[in-house]
């Protein structure tokens, strides 16, 4: 009954901006910016009016610009500062009193710097409308560089967005010159916890929170922002601010998130695990008994349970695959707004490939092929039967959706995935690595990993999957990533809503000499793919060590053999052989480039070498060889494909 009402709930979400929202009071273009919205209306808005300009932010709404403004009425202001207020006398003689930072019910009690944070909880730098409000949270982050959730209720038959699953929005898409207002019955509380800290109140899940605690892996998840982060200066260095059309964007701040999949107690009782001692017992069954006694070494097997749940990259559910998102198409004149599934071909499964804290990977799927794909599992198979028999309740494991969850049981009604530095993801069976499982199936297949993949960075400062608002290309210096070498002056450049696999590339220009480390992938022989847009000669390396000739990156025709399928008699597959023969490879099948599916676009991935890697650290480079030419490279995915995936006649490898 309880999947009923969730899915009833996002049907109505498809006419709730129509039928469900009293429409005398929608503006649209009326010539009001945010800011006259309010002042024409102060006598329902003066408290939060009064707010902004303690905080010094109303001149900015009344300014050219594009803003979205969750604006709570009086009475809702009113009751944030009385709830605030009690939280902060009912607690104030504990241990640990919890600090709201509001000491007072009344509003010109309220400090300046409070009001700061009120505003800038409420206020985003981007304009979205409820259309574009994903379950998950905003592509952008708030003024406060928090993320805010989304998910949606129904209550007496009238359906609701809901921030942080506690506001919610009453009257939505006022839209105005400069943004879109929604107003708001409850005011956004700002987001105060750590991931660790938001678990550990979570009663149900006390099992997990006492592995994690008995681990000490909560130490691990500390982290929210480099405090000495040092932004480069590259106006000053001579770059400027613009590139044609490109608006090119400084990081001001570093941060680091984390993504925990978590089984709720329930999960685990029907798995006949009731205490901390019963998960140690089932961890020992599937990692062995290595270090048992030390439950903090990496080697132990609870250690290694709690580690495969965590990654480290903030994944709201709306951001774990690509799939219903919205960005800024740079190649329309005047630009527009596109969502992805423009661009991707319908029917074809979405998925992606993440390290989790373990060390190992974990593949995430939205199986479109399917009758499933509403959903989002990991370590997705579409086998009969598991590689490994034991494992049969531990693959598709379906990620459960936050309004789902909130509906699954009283209890649950409250629970708010988001968090300080991180997101929590209900999932409804017991995750588990297994080697096996992963060679002989999940991960017996062409992996195909992204260049936001690959460099988690993006995904925890809000790049990957993001909806530029005039097409960002963002400068990053070399030093931003963990996983990545660049051996250059000049700047990278990540480019999002652009015409490649996923949106988005990693740009290099003038001088090139970069590595990146590949994925974990389970020891075996892997056929290396690359795709690398661009003009200039360059030689690869794995691990350092000269992989084949320098070649030339510009994969265009003359150089791959390319010809458009529909100008073979065979639909390519002579074709395709020509092409591997000389080192290259056609474009996926799954996305469009410009007006055609990107297998028939002049474009290759190209196959760098055939390489065993082992266990531990490995390392793809590649640089510039090329003297006295310009030279642009844009780096947009590689694939490791397993031999025997190559190598079997009666299963070849499909065009997708």
């Amino acid at each position: 009954m309880k999947r009923i009402i969730y899915i009833l709930a996002i049907a109505l979400s498809l006419v709730a901006c129509t039928d469900e929202i009293d429409k005398s009071n929608r503006y649209t273009f009326t010539g009001e910016t945010v800011a006259d919205f309010m002042l024409n209306r102060s006598d329902k808005y003066s408290h939060f009016i009064e707010i902004l300009e303690r905080a010094k932010l109303m001149s900015l709404l009344s300014t050219y610009g594009q803003y979205t403004l969750f604006l709570p009425t009086n009475e809702a202001i009113e009751r944030f500062l009385i709830e605030q207020d009690s939280i902060y006398w009912a607690t104030r003689n504990d241990d640990v009193p919890y600090e709201t930072g509001i000491t007072s019910q009344l509003l010109e009690d309220l400090s300046d710097s409070m009001a700061t944070v009120i505003a800038k909880t409420h206020l985003v730098e981007a304009r979205y409308p409820m259309a574009e409000m994903n379950e998950g949270t905003l592509q952008r982050r708030n003024f406060n560089l928090r993320s805010l959730g989304i998910n949606y209720k129904v209550v007496d038959e009238r359906f609701y967005i809901m921030i942080n699953n506690q506001s919610p929005i009453i009257d939505g898409d006022n839209l105005l010159e400069n943004g879109v207002v929604h107003i708001m019955g409850k005011a956004i509380s700002p987001t105060s916890k750590n991931l660790p800290g938001v678990i550990s109140d979570y009663k149900y899940f006390s099992i997990f929170n006492a592995a994690m605690i008995e681990t000490g892996f909560q130490d691990s998840l500390l982290l929210d922002r480099e405090e000495n982060y040092v932004p480069w200066d590259y106006n000053a260095m001579g770059y400027g601010n613009t590139s044609g059309e490109l608006t090119r964007q400084n990081l001001e701040t570093k941060f680091y998130k984390y993504t925990a999949f978590i089984e709720p107690d329930d999960v685990f009782h029907e798995n006949g695990i009731y205490t901390l001692a019963d998960l140690r017992a089932f961890a020992e069954k599937w990692y062995g008994t290595e270090e048992r006694d030390n439950p903090r070494s990496p080697k132990n097997a609870l250690n290694k349970f709690v580690a495969y749940h965590f990654v480290e990259r903030e994944l709201a559910y709306n951001e774990i695959v690509f799939h219903n998102f919205y960005y800024t198409d740079k190649f329309n004149h005047p630009m527009s707004i596109k969502n992805s599934e423009e661009v991707m071909i319908a029917g074809f499964d979405r998925y992606d490939y993440f390290e989790t804290m373990a060390g190992t990977l974990m593949k995430v799927t939205k199986p479109l092929s399917t009758t499933q794909g509403a959903d989002i599992f990991i370590n997705y198979s579409k086998r009969e039967a598991p590689f490994n028999q034991d494992m049969r309740k531990h693959i598709n494991v379906r990620i459960i959706p936050p309004t789902e969850f909130t509906t699954i049981k009283d209890e649950y009604v409250n629970f708010s995935n988001n968090t300080l530095n991180g997101i929590i993801n209900p999932i409804d069976k017991i995750l588990v690595y297994n080697e096996d499982e992963m060679v002989g199936n999940i991960l017996n297949e062409r992996m195909r990993f992204d260049i936001a993949t690959l460099l988690p960075e993006l995904s925890c400062n809000k790049m990957r999957y993001y909806r530029p608002i005039n097409d960002y290309c963002y400068y990053l210096q070399a030093n931003y990533f963990k996983g990545l070498r660049y051996r250059a002056l000049n700047p990278l450049l990540y480019l999002a809503g652009t015409q490649a696999y996923y949106g988005d590339v990693l740009s290099v220009v003038d001088d090139m000499d970069f590595s990146i480390r590949l994925p974990h992938v389970p020891p075996r022989t892997y056929e290396l793919r690359v795709v690398l847009y661009g003009h200039g000669i360059v030689q690869a390396y794995v691990d350092d060590e000269i992989t084949g000739i320098p070649f030339d990156i510009n994969t265009r025709a003359e150089k791959s053999g390319f010809v458009p399928d529909s100008e073979t008699e065979d639909n390519g597959y002579d074709n395709d052989k020509l092409m591997r023969n000389r080192g290259y490879m056609k474009m996926p099948a799954t996305y469009m480039l410009g007006n055609i599916v990107a297998r028939d676009a002049d474009h290759a991935r190209l196959i760098l070498t055939r390489k065993y890697f082992g266990e531990g650290d490995h390392w793809l480079r590649f640089r510039k060889v090329s003297d006295g030419m310009s030279f642009e490279a844009d780096f947009d995915f590689i694939e490791l494909v397993p031999l025997n995936i190559i190598s079997d006649p009666t299963k070849p490898e499909d065009r997708h």
